[in-house]
């Protein structure tokens, strides 16, 4: 019977954010937004740093990327990275190309899939605050005012809008999907949708490669599996951000986390980083 009436619901959820893209599409075109300033300050910058890939890249990247630019506190740098194989300066998209005229940065490098979000920016601003989103989301105007203001409460810790709780020895999906203040910060999971933001040098690199190896389709299980082999601790923004509105207005079963957890490669892949480090287990 829920699904009868999902159908019809997701078919005009839909309907609206494609009318909503069309009159974004005329202002990312006039350029109807602030740019981001040029900035001499020193570090650690704020820095909100993401990926894409394939269709996605015009069809939703530059409206998530548009309310980055929207937001009530305005971050030093925003970088897209794509992979070198498939874009180059001359074949992105125009509303990309228009985004650049306003701040956006667009970096090439190996494809890495999800990981290209935060691996190659880690490298080049180690010692920069990194906050890593995803391509097909639209972020609140307060999303990276909230995640800030609970950085500077605890500088040293990971902040997120949103985040599962881990229950040890249950499967992924048995886990508790949103957690609450209330819960045990030591279980907190952050989801990347959310947006997470990462103090310099809160992660443990020098396991990098075997993490993505045991996790290659699962960002969020690699770069928890880092914080807590550096023993940096979570936080969940409170009042915070959990559903966001998709720019093409499907919800998040479409999303890659959500076809792990379908078909059990969360469980494969989680219990296979858990396995290999004693401290994560």
């Amino acid at each position: 019977m829920l699904k009868f009436f999902l159908k019809p619901i997701r078919f005009i959820q839909k309907k609206i954010a494609l009318w909503h893209k069309v009159k974004l599409k005329n202002i990312i075109e006039q350029k109807k937004f602030e740019p981001l300033q040029n900035t001499t300050k020193k570090s650690p910058l704020l820095i909100v740093t993401l990926t894409s890939y394939g269709k996605r890249t015009e069809d939703t990247a530059p409206y998530a990327i548009w309310s980055l630019f929207e937001q009530s506190v305005k971050p030093d740098k925003i970088i897209l990275w794509l992979d070198k194989e498939n874009w180059n300066l001359n074949n992105i998209p125009s509303l990309l190309k228009t985004e650049t005229e306003m701040g956006l940065e667009i970096k090439f490098c190996e494809d890495l899939k999800s990981y290209k979000k935060l691996n190659f920016t880690l490298q080049e601003f180690p010692n920069d605050i990194l906050i890593t989103v995803d391509d097909d989301a639209y972020y609140p105007k307060d999303w990276l005012e909230k995640l800030l203001q609970m950085h500077r409460e605890n500088p040293q810790k990971i902040c997120c809008h949103r985040a599962h709780v881990i229950k040890k020895g249950l499967p992924y999906n048995k886990w508790k999907w949103r957690a609450t203040q209330k819960d045990d910060a030591e279980q907190l999971f952050p989801t990347g949708i959310g947006g997470v933001l990462y103090p310099p040098q809160s992660l443990d690199l020098t396991h990098m490669s075997e993490i993505m190896e045991l996790a290659p389709q699962a960002d969020d299980i690699a770069y928890w599996a880092m914080a807590k082999l550096k023993g940096t601790k979570h936080v969940l923004v409170p009042n915070g951000y959990f559903e966001f509105n998709l720019v093409n207005g499907a919800d998040e079963e479409d999303s890659l986390m959500a076809v792990n957890r379908r078909q059990g490669k969360n469980d494969l892949q989680f219990n296979a980083v858990a396995g290999k480090f004693t401290i994560l287990q």
